[in-house]
């Protein structure tokens, strides 16, 4: 069966309609956003004759891909760009995390925003998201089909207030930051009925393996390459709260707490700042100054391969999702120490013109 683009409403996620582009490139992820290409010529017979126009309208449309009908992205069109000469039509396009970022978790749409709170508590940072999300998708328009996790009760607690104008990006961000922060996925799915759902992973999201030995004769894997970046490496960092300015009788002044590296002799004194507009007690603030320290004391490795799509090291796409363990191996090799390591897959990508998927990895814990 292979690779097949869809058309569908970012409004409801259905109204399928096949496309039949000249490339679509896509890429998924976790924490954040991640997105693609597609370009279409419309002089192309094949083209025309199963979408129209309003089928790739920006923010209107989605671009859905799948392989052996197995969904590996699903994307709001966000941008179009046409060529007359040449008829051919570019499509940029962003994940459902793109859409996050412009929705509003209050429950109240007037100006009256800035009275609304909300307070969760007794909860999981697991379950707190999907009550952010809950949020975001509440109300006429902004309904997306989700299948969520059960609760989880816990110590944990956030409150929200309208003023702050959060969005849902933003008020997962904060707590996915933390050290102790979960990691989240949102997995899209067809639905069985012509649409696609998401369903929402959170927390730790290793559930099966990948082995790949890279010293094998006849490895299908391709193409292997790590990186080592040092550009955000901090030992020393100042979590910036609410306020700001020097302490006056009418002013409560800057709140700051700041947390230092245990590995400060390993490099010399990289100092960062971190804003947090929206945290008002010194202990929380110290949370935040001691988990942006941490995600930041050391150099970010990152490794990347290819494997055929048809690999049975791959096996169906579905067992493939952000959070995946590789488990490799690799010796005889001038940069690497011979030996077998588990890293988690960060993200992965591919093309409709392509028989190949990218894998990305880092060592778990980043």
């Amino acid at each position: 069966m292979g690779y097949r683009v869809w058309s569908v409403s970012s409004k409801t996620w259905a109204d399928r309609v096949e496309l039949r582009p000249q490339s679509t490139s896509w890429e998924r992820t976790f924490n954040h956003s991640a997105g693609g290409s597609t370009s279409l010529v419309l002089s192309d017979p094949d083209v025309a004759a199963v979408a129209g126009l309003n089928d790739s309208y920006p923010g209107q449309r989605a671009i859905v891909v799948d392989y052996d009908n197995v969904v590996v992205y699903a994307g709001i069109i966000w941008e179009a760009h046409y060529e007359r000469d040449t008829q051919q039509l570019n499509l940029t396009h962003e994940d459902i995390w793109s859409l996050w970022d412009a929705r509003l978790i209050s429950e109240v749409r007037t100006e009256d925003i800035v009275n609304w709170e909300k307070t969760y508590s007794g909860l999981e940072y697991d379950t707190i998201v999907k009550r952010i999300i809950q949020l975001a998708v509440a109300g006429s328009g902004r309904g997306v089909p989700m299948v969520y996790e059960n609760d989880y009760s816990g110590g944990r607690s956030r409150t929200y207030n309208g003023y702050n104008m959060d969005t849902a990006l933003s008020a997962m961000e904060e707590i996915m930051d933390l050290t102790d922060g979960p990691d989240v996925d949102f997995r899209p799915e067809w639905d069985g009925a012509g649409g696609v759902r998401f369903t929402l992973r959170t927390g730790d999201l290793s559930l099966n393996t990948i082995e790949v030995n890279f010293s094998a004769p006849e490895t299908p894997a391709q193409g292997l390459w790590i990186k080592t970046d040092a550009r955000d490496v901090a030992t020393q960092m100042f979590a910036v709260g609410e306020g700001s300015g020097k302490k006056t009788a009418k002013s409560p002044g800057m709140l700051v707490r700041e947390s230092q590296s245990a590995n400060i002799a390993d490099y010399p004194a990289l100092e960062r700042v971190e804003q947090f507009k929206n945290t008002k007690k010194g202990p929380e603030l110290y949370e935040q100054a001691v988990s942006a320290l941490v995600a930041n004391n050391q150099a970010v490795r990152q490794a990347g391969f290819e494997l055929k799509l048809d690999s049975p090291i791959l096996g169906n796409l579905w067992e493939l999702r952000p959070g995946t363990i590789v488990r490799w191996y690799i010796r005889d090799d001038p940069y690497f120490i011979t030996g077998w390591r588990e890293w988690r897959v960060l993200k992965y990508s591919g093309d409709i013109d392509s028989d190949f998927v990218k894998i990305e990895f880092q060592p778990k814990g980043g």
